[in-house]
């Protein structure tokens, strides 16, 4: 796609074939490094004599960077391209890893942490990538790719930062850094750019820069986005999802661990089955599903699964049903996730579609705040309870979602209805 391909209020030119293969490609990468040094955190900190809630704090910062910086980089993503922000994020995410590599205390953890979450706060460029360059009836199969990459990411990430640790306790930030300087490279030189010049001039008249426009926290995204009530229904139902399947991150090795006797493999090997399983349903599954019925419908389904997934998890009474459980959680997860943020984007105008993608990653990123603490409270009460917990949430999103009217396909010169 040319530099030109695309004109305020008309719909996106069909991406060539390279086009969403390297996105993927960019986003995996990432997320491979980004899988490298999680597992590793809390051992590092460890070694250093950081307590428990420094540990979770830790994990903690790199959320709250995303909440603050992913508006940010969607607004000056529609000001100034997506490739050129893709390209600064993973250049910081390689500063970070190497501050991690270099670190010789909990401070230069913290300051890893926090520069790997403002670098990582791309996803919604990379998000409104996508629907750049592609019709909307076809977004939430294409947004699922990003949650293949995640999925894919934290598959073989871990793998890696197992691998090299045991050569050196540097050797896993060298090699995220590597990776993610390499991508960088791979994508500035065959990513296509997908804003025109004429795009990113109506995205200003759009919303009038302020005196430092874009850098500095801005709340017009999150105000209009309050203003579309439909746009605000989505968005609840993204944080719900988000907390319901947010509760497994902080619990489900404990829980492997006390209730199966599981060791830190084990476990590994139940969030590798979770990562594929989600990644195939992302990223196979909901492409052929959304055209023929559609991201409200898709939603309303896969809500069952995801809140069944966690209630068989909370009484497992074998490691097969926790197989079953983490299947039935993934596919739930799998088709909810993608088919929200396909509606985020519908019903966004598109001069200012990364700023909306950015708010909705602020909501994910506030909903993985709240639901590893909801977890870890819980956690002290019954190591069921955390399941149960989010098992309410997910099912509070599905009844959200029964009054979801899905968009129509709108022809070239009329915005698709938003949902409501």
């Amino acid at each position: 796609m040319t530099e030109d391909a695309s004109t305020p209020g008309q719909p996106p030119v069909a991406p060539g074939r390279r086009t969403l293969p390297l996105l993927f490609l960019t986003v995996f990468v990432d997320l491979v490094g980004f899988g490298i040094v999680l597992p590793l955190l809390p051992l590092y900190a460890d070694r250093f004599g950081a307590s428990g809630l420094t540990v979770g704090l830790l994990v903690m910062v790199y959320s709250v960077a995303q909440f603050f910086m992913a508006p940010i980089w969607g607004r000056l993503s529609d000001r100034h391209g997506r490739r050129p922000i893709l390209l600064l994020g993973l250049l910081g995410s390689a500063a970070a890893y190497l501050v991690f590599a270099w670190a010789g205390s909990v401070a230069a953890l913290f300051a890893s942490r926090i520069l790997a979450g403002i670098g990582g706060s791309t996803i919604p460029v990379a998000e409104a990538y996508i629907a750049d360059v592609t019709p909307p009836e076809k977004r939430a199969g294409n947004m699922g790719l990003i949650g293949a990459a995640f999925g894919l990411g934290f598959t073989v990430g871990p793998a890696l930062g197992g691998l090299t640790v045991g050569v050196s306790t540097a050797l896993p930030g060298y090699l995220a850094a590597a990776l993610c300087l390499a991508n960088a490279a791979i994508a500035a030189l065959l990513l296509p750019e997908t804003r025109s010049r004429a795009s990113r001039d109506a995205t200003r008249h759009a919303i009038p820069p302020r005196r430092r426009p874009g850098w500095a926290f801005t709340t017009e995204g999150l105000g209009i986005a309050l203003r579309k009530p439909g746009l605000r229904r989505v968005l609840l139902l993204y944080f719900l999802f988000t907390v319901a399947f947010a509760v497994i991150q902080p619990t489900l090795s404990l829980f492997g661990a006390q209730r199966f006797g599981l060791d830190a493999r084990g476990v590994g090997y139940l969030f590798a089955f979770l990562g594929l399983v989600s990644a195939v349903v992302q990223g196979g599954l909901v492409r052929r599903i959304v055209p023929r019925i559609g991201e409200a419908r898709l939603i309303r389904i896969c809500g069952v699964p995801f809140a069944l997934g966690l209630l068989l998890l909370a009484w497992a009474p074998d490691l097969g049903w926790v197989v079953a459980a983490l299947a039935f959680l993934a596919v739930g997860y799998g088709g909810t996730v993608p088919s929200v943020l396909g509606l985020i984007s519908r019903a966004s105008p598109p001069e200012i579609q990364g700023g909306m993608l950015g708010v909705g990653q602020s909501v994910g990123s506030l909903a993985r705040i709240a639901g590893p603490v909801l977890a870890g409270a819980a956690l002290d009460l019954s190591m069921a309870l955390p399941y149960l917990l989010g098992a309410g949430v997910a099912a509070l999103g599905t009844l959200g979602a029964i009054g979801l009217v899905q968009p129509r396909i709108s022809g070239p010169s009329s915005p698709a209805t938003p949902p409501s």
